[in-house]
């Protein structure tokens, strides 16, 4: 059996998983510093931990070479991956104090339509299913594709309906923006 990876496809690999992560957190991480000083309401949810064990699942199929796809798609992968969680970093970015990891609006809560939320209401997700499309294409496996695919679509499926409902309930102006938007696509859905 040939081995997932080369040797620099694997340092590249390992090296891109490890650094987009840790800018995400850098961003978030500073976000969180300025801000969660203050005290808002917060709405219960799944756990994101959900997303980190289908993620070690799909690299763990990848590497036991479990339903194989084309070598050449590592490349394309790691684009997507790349292009995916750099637009997640923006959309976290121009939410700005605003931002959390928890369904949560702060006392001066308002709604942000600047950037890409002037079209669509959930970028950061959006990123986030791009990079993980590309994850489980850089990983050479439709399994950890699949894994992937349906772990996440579903977690940010019910993070958004989640999210939408308490947003309408915290804040008067989301049910207008939810009007003039979209969820993911622009102009679509």
């Amino acid at each position: 059996m040939t081995p997932l990876f080369s040797l620099f496809e694997g340092v590249m690999f390992w090296v891109i998983l490890l650094g987009v992560y840790v800018a995400v957190g850098v961003v978030v991480g500073k976000l969180k510093g300025d801000v969660r000083k203050a005290k808002g309401k917060r709405r219960n949810e799944l756990s994101p931990f959900i997303l980190f064990a289908a993620l070690g699942a799909a690299i763990v199929i990848g590497y036991a070479r479990i339903g194989v796809l084309p070598n050449w798609l590592f490349y394309p992968g790691e684009i997507l991956f790349i292009m995916g969680y750099a637009f997640t970093i923006y959309s976290i970015s121009v939410l700005g104090r605003y931002y959390s990891t928890y369904v949560e609006v702060l006392p001066d809560h308002k709604v942000i339509e600047s950037g890409p939320y002037r079209l669509i209401r959930h970028p950061n997700y959006l990123g986030q299913i791009i990079g993980v499309v590309g994850l489980g294409l850089a990983l050479q496996s439709w399994v950890s594709l699949l894994i992937l695919l349906v772990v996440g679509g579903g977690y940010f499926a019910y993070r958004i309906r989640n999210e939408e409902a308490f947003l309408v309930v915290e804040i008067g102006d989301y049910a207008k923006y939810m009007k003039r938007t979209k969820r993911l696509i622009p102009f679509i859905f």
